[in-house]
């Protein structure tokens, strides 16, 4: 027995190191209270050095991050994602979710993101179990995760820890208090007064009915409405005006905003002039604003940085950097299209050095003059206070992407054989020779720019961004240098007469390689088209493809009649009309929205709006169906839609657009072979009223209102 005992004591000795090597293996931050990510400094805080059974305080997470990186509030902005915590902490305790600080906007060229730099804590409440053992000691643990930026985006997480002794009074942590205290005024607060909201078309007006708020805002250095969800346009310049009674927002909506939304939530958020921010929690509901919130524009904002220009070391990089950026441009889907073309060209031109230096130099006029002009309104632009416009912005506007589609679809056509005008409108195939080739050459340069600019390669996000903070002079010289390397590499060949000996000579090859050459650029339109469907929707599309049919009409019509003067002038009208069917379509007025929108048919909700002793009109559709989109004009009318509204009518949708068993057995059973199909239920019950073929405004109106029982 005298020898066992050593040996246990010695096994429990091994044991104990065993537990102590893997306890530390797997819990590395067990005792980090304060540890670093790559980036970021993140310590764990307590109000209280001890608690008692049953306590509540606050904890929070304070990080400290490296000069010119930030990270995010709950609602990112544009991008972004805000701190989680996983937490990992003893049973006893129970952590709640972070109480986020007012953020500060961080604008990035065209997007705008919301979150913080320097420093920031975020509270959260710690709940001690009544249950929890006097004497004993928990602990609370977390994985915080969070997304941190500066030019670069990089996830990191930190594993912090710390114990708290369970006592039967508590004590405080007096420094970890005095942290979390200094933060707390920058917490949002409930909004004791009224926050309302008007829609009006694209734009949302907030009105703030709190005197107090108004007091706080006139007095404020800078002052923005943070929004919780994707509803407006981050970016976009919000109008902000005072009154005795309060303060109002306007606020450009979002393509996540619904057509007919007027609720929209959010925080007021200002900064004091000595940099501390104040919350104010804004539950929008609809509304119609007072006069007197909204008298005086405001005037507290901090005036526009001055434009101080770059020293001249990084002015230098700036432009290396978009020389670089326009060089790369070279090599991007968007323009590598139009350069296979102006290849071609050199086929010709590279055994005449003369006309291959005057097509190289016609080339970059038009590549820089399209840079320069893009910088000139920008410049412009921003003289007059708008700072969401960026590079492309030529094809933010829907009208704008249609006409250039049919541009690319027309130049397409040329390079295919269907048309030529004069020696060809990209400079390819004909007589190259003559003064017509350079005006061919000025245009692809032109067309390589407009197309190009929208492309952010590698180096250009940093000169572009560098040229948004900077005066007139450096913006205007940032641009033509991206123009002057996206236009060296032809220039330098048409410059280079010891090129001439590796390209092969002209001959009927080149007719094939031009049509070939019409394949990309037709990508390109199609790539246009989907770019347009994001920004109009699918009428969007069906107009430029309306438009696109247009031109080709007009192409034939002055192939067909081309000795013909008279012809001649209705093709150039047909073909003037082309491009103007894509400009209606994506910027003429849309209709104000329904009063009563098309809910979904089926069987079952029928049962539900008869057991509620409404009127009920079905409308039986597809999408294919000419008729029935002709209808919609009807049922969508103002007075109908009014007389709706008046006698509560049920307004249901019955899509026969994809095969639906359910839908032509209901067609069926009412003696149809198809659509449309028009049925209207009396509110007192019994056979619906049938209708079929063309509608009228005063048609629809009459049946339901026979329904109704009103006539």
């Amino acid at each position: 027995m005298r020898q066992e005992f050593p040996r246990v004591a010695r096994l429990l000795a091994m044991l104990a190191a065993l537990a102590a090597v893997i306890f530390s293996m797997v819990m590395p931050a067990a005792a980090q209270k304060t540890a670093n990510s790559d980036h970021a400094e993140g310590t764990i805080l307590l109000e209280r050095s001890a608690a008692m059974p049953g306590d509540t305080f606050l904890g929070a997470l304070r990080l400290k991050m490296a000069d010119k990186w930030h990270v995010y509030w709950k609602n990112a902005g544009d991008s972004g994602l805000p701190p989680t915590a996983a937490w990992a902490s003893s049973p006893e305790v129970t952590a709640g979710e972070f109480r986020f600080p007012t953020p500060h906007a961080i604008p990035l060229q065209t997007l705008m993101n919301y979150g913080y730099e320097g420093e920031v804590v975020f509270p959260f409440e710690v709940k001690i179990a009544p249950d929890a053992a006097v004497g004993s000691k928990l602990t609370i643990a977390a994985k915080f995760e969070y997304l941190i930026c500066a030019d670069i985006c990089i996830p990191e997480d930190i594993t912090l820890s710390t114990t708290l002794d369970v006592a039967a009074t508590p004590s405080a942590d007096v420094e970890a208090s005095g942290i979390i205290a200094a933060t707390l005024p920058s917490i949002p607060v409930a909004l004791t007064g009224q926050s309302l909201v008007e829609r009006s078309g694209d734009t949302f007006k907030v009105g703030i009915v709190d005197a107090s708020v108004a007091e706080a805002i006139a007095s404020a250095k800078t002052v923005r409405f943070f929004p919780y969800g994707p509803d407006i346009l981050h970016a976009a310049p919000q109008v902000v005006r005072t009154g005795l009674d309060g303060v109002s927002f306007e606020l450009k909506a979002s393509a996540f905003a619904k057509p007919d939304q007027a609720v929209l939530n959010g925080i007021i958020g200002i900064e004091t002039t000595d940099g501390k921010t104040r919350g104010w929690e804004a539950p929008g509901t609809a509304g119609v604003v007072p006069a007197s919130v909204s008298t005086t524009a405001f005037s507290g904002a901090v005036a526009a940085a001055p434009e101080v220009m770059l020293p001249i070391d990084q002015l230098l990089l700036a432009l290396a950097f978009a020389f670089l950026g326009g060089l790369v441009l070279n090599l991007m889907p968007c323009v590598l299209p139009v350069l296979t073309i102006k290849a071609a060209s050199l086929v010709h031109h590279a055994h005449d050095p003369k006309v291959s230096r005057a097509h190289g130099l016609a080339y970059l006029a038009g590549v820089v003059v399209c840079f320069a002009a893009i910088g000139a309104i920008l410049v412009g632009l921003k003289a007059a206070g708008d700072t969401s416009a960026g590079l492309g912005f030529q094809l933010q506007y829907a009208w704008v992407t249609a006409i250039f589609a049919l541009v690319i679809f027309a130049v397409g056509l040329n390079l295919l054989g269907v048309f030529e005008i004069g020696s060809s409108l990209m400079g390819v195939g004909g007589n190259l020779a003559d003064k017509g080739g350079t005006s061919g050459a000025f245009f692809t340069g032109l067309l390589a720019a407009f197309v190009g600019a929208p492309c952010v390669g590698p180096f250009m996000a940093t000169a572009v961004g560098a040229a948004m903070t900077q005066p007139a002079p450096v913006v205007m010289a940032i641009f033509v240098t991206i123009g002057l390397g996206l236009a060296a590499p032809f220039v330098l060949l048409s410059f280079t007469p010891a090129f001439a000996k590796l390209l092969p000579k002209p001959g009927k090859w080149m007719e094939t390689f031009r049509q070939v050459l019409s394949f990309p650029m037709f990508l390109t339109a199609l790539w246009l088209l989907w770019v347009l469907s994001a920004q109009a929707g699918t009428d969007g599309v069906i107009w430029a493809l309306g438009g696109a049919i247009a031109l080709a009409f007009g192409i034939w019509l002055a192939k067909k009649l081309n000795g013909n003067t008279l012809g001649r002038v209705a093709a150039g009208i047909v073909i003037l009309a082309a491009f103007a069917v894509p400009v209606y379509g994506t910027v003429s007025p849309k209709a104000e929205a329904a009063v009563v929108t098309a809910d979904t048919w089926s069987p079952a909700r029928m049962v539900e709006l008869q057991a509620e002793g409404r009127v009920i009109f079905v409308d039986f559709t597809a999408r294919w169906c000419v008729t029935c989109q002709v209808n919609k004009g009807a049922m969508h009318d103002p007075a109908v839609q009014q007389t709706f509204a008046d006698l509560n009518v049920a307004f249901l949708e019955a899509d026969w657009t994809n095969k639906d068993s359910v839908i032509f057995d209901e067609l069926k059973r009412h003696g149809a072979g198809g659509v449309p199909l028009y049925l209207v239920y009396p509110a007192a019950g019994g056979e619906p009223r049938k209708f079929d073929g063309l509608l009228s405004v005063g048609q629809i109106q009459q049946a339901v209102k026979e329904a109704a029982g009103s006539i």
